[in-house]
């Protein structure tokens, strides 16, 4: 910690432990962590003020029009405003996406030339090491009431692990994900032995941390990262032998997951069984059915800042009617008595049953039971009033069409500059690809978990990746004279 300090001035000192604590508290609390972006916007005020006299670093403002097209993510929710019946859940929605306003505005402000790559790691590690005592401290306390309190193993799985932290596990699959490829770096860096070995284990706990915590997104992803890993270290790096023995690790760790945790991919088969088969479905694709219309229906300038869930709840409503008038009120009452709460797919069992009933009241059963997988399915969505599960159409329904190209620009702008510089930052690019894969499932930026951690660590690997060299500006500024 010492070395990792020492030369920085007080405000610079400042400034990097408040970024390890904002990356430590992201997977306990997100309001510490917004407490830490606040702390971290009030130290970079007063550090342009008073350290850097007002003077900006040229290197990033060389970068100052992608900053601002990142803040401009805040003010189309702003603008968003201006057609919002529900004034109140809008000021709420533009409140909290203040997150793509605030690190944009520090990272401009804020002078960091001092960080440098050591620098990054300690926030990294900061990271990691929150995730796996985030896992530890619920594995501890799981193994207990396995021990002391006979609960079954379920207990050391999915949501149950979470017990005494809860997180949504889609949440804390992307920041072990992100996490995996910062111990994998230092695995395959220029790291001591030492070093390296912390880093296997580190590697290790948060591969079975997102086995245990069975998000199917997150599992996929983390297949997708080994992959990244394998083909950035054969191929870009050149370490075949190296790489092909990762690779038969990577394997063997996939093979294992499947053999001894069948629970985990369960998640996965059944998905893929239940989307292949006549009478099953998958309850994101019965919502997307549900919202499709509010979207296609104002896709140019979205429904307003603050009317997003309403109208997608609205829309809900409607599909249910058309499901309804399919198969009559009167076995959509009998349906909603059977299952009561609950939002499983029904049972062969439950099918037989409700397919009786519809002929014993002369009602066609084929139709209804057709069309009783997605009569549960949108019931439990409007039920638990479900967001779109999927942060590329909740934007497009909250500020039409304008709102996704500039979420789009968050992925283009980096890729373009990694063309334009033939170089390419694996933990960056990782980090990109593990977030647009995950908005493809989750409304990553309905809730702060996903705001913080997002927008946080996008403008530090964006300033390290894109950050121009002093060497470069100097020549810049010679060839002007």
């Amino acid at each position: 910690m010492a070395k990792i300090l020492e030369g920085l001035r007080p405000f610079q000192k400042a400034e990097l432990i408040i970024m390890m604590l904002l990356a430590f508290a992201i997977p306990f609390s997100w309001l510490a962590a917004q407490y830490c972006e606040v702390a971290l916007l009030l130290c970079a005020v007063l550090k342009l003020v008073f350290d850097q006299k007002f003077k900006m670093n040229e290197a990033q403002l060389k970068l100052k029009w992608a900053y601002i097209i990142f803040a401009l993510t805040w003010f189309i929710y702003l603008i968003g405003m201006i057609h919002t019946d529900n004034q109140a859940e809008g000021w709420d929605q533009v409140s909290k996406k203040l997150g793509f306003l605030i690190f944009p505005v520090i990272f401009i402000i804020s002078d960091m030339s001092y960080m440098n790559r050591n620098r990054l790691k300690a926030i990294g590690y900061a990271l990691v090491f929150s995730c796996i005592l985030f896992f530890m401290i619920n594995l501890v306390h799981a193994v207990y009431d396995v021990i002391f309190n006979g609960a079954t193993s379920e207990r050391f799985f999915d949501q149950e692990l979470m017990q005494l932290f809860y997180v949504h596990h889609s949440y804390l699959s992307m920041y072990t994900g992100l996490g995996l490829m910062f111990c994998f770096l230092e695995i395959f860096g220029e790291s001591s032995r030492k070093v390296k070995i912390i880093n296997v284990i580190a590697y290790i706990l948060l591969v079975v941390f997102t086995i245990l915590i069975r998000s199917r997104a997150g599992l996929l992803c983390m297949v997708l990262l080994f992959i990244i890993q394998w083909i950035w270290l054969t191929f870009i790096m050149k370490k075949k032998k190296i790489g092909y023995i990762v690779g038969g690790v990577f394997v063997f760790m996939v093979v294992g997951t499947c053999i001894a945790f069948p629970q985990s991919v369960a998640r996965i088969t059944s998905t893929i069984k239940n989307l292949t088969s006549e009478h099953s479905s998958d309850h994101r694709l019965v919502q997307f059915k549900g919202y499709k219309a509010v979207m296609e229906d104002n896709w140019l300038f979205g429904v307003g800042t603050g009317d997003r869930s309403d109208e997608t709840m609205a829309s809900y409503y409607r599909y249910k009617a058309g499901i309804v008038e399919k198969i009559s009120p009167e076995m959509a009452e009998y349906i909603d008595i059977v299952m009561a709460d609950k939002y499983y797919e029904p049972s062969n069992y439950m099918r037989k049953d409700v397919m009786r009933k519809a002929a014993e009241v002369g009602y066609d059963p084929e139709v209804v039971g057709s069309n009783l997988v997605e009569y549960q399915f949108i019931r439990y969505a409007i039920d638990n009033e479900i967001n779109a599960h999927n942060m590329f159409f909740e934007t497009i329904i909250s500020v039409g069409v304008i709102g996704l190209l500039l979420l789009l620009a968050y992925f283009v702008i980096p890729l373009v500059l990694w063309i334009k510089t033939k170089h390419v930052d694996l933990l960056y690019f990782s980090f990109l690809f593990m977030m647009g894969f995950n908005m493809i499932f989750e409304s990553v930026f309905e809730v702060q978990k996903g705001i913080i951690f997002f927008c946080f660590f996008n403008a530090l690997l964006f300033t390290l990746s894109f950050r121009v060299k002093r060497s470069e500006i100097e020549e810049s500024h010679s060839e002007k004279v």
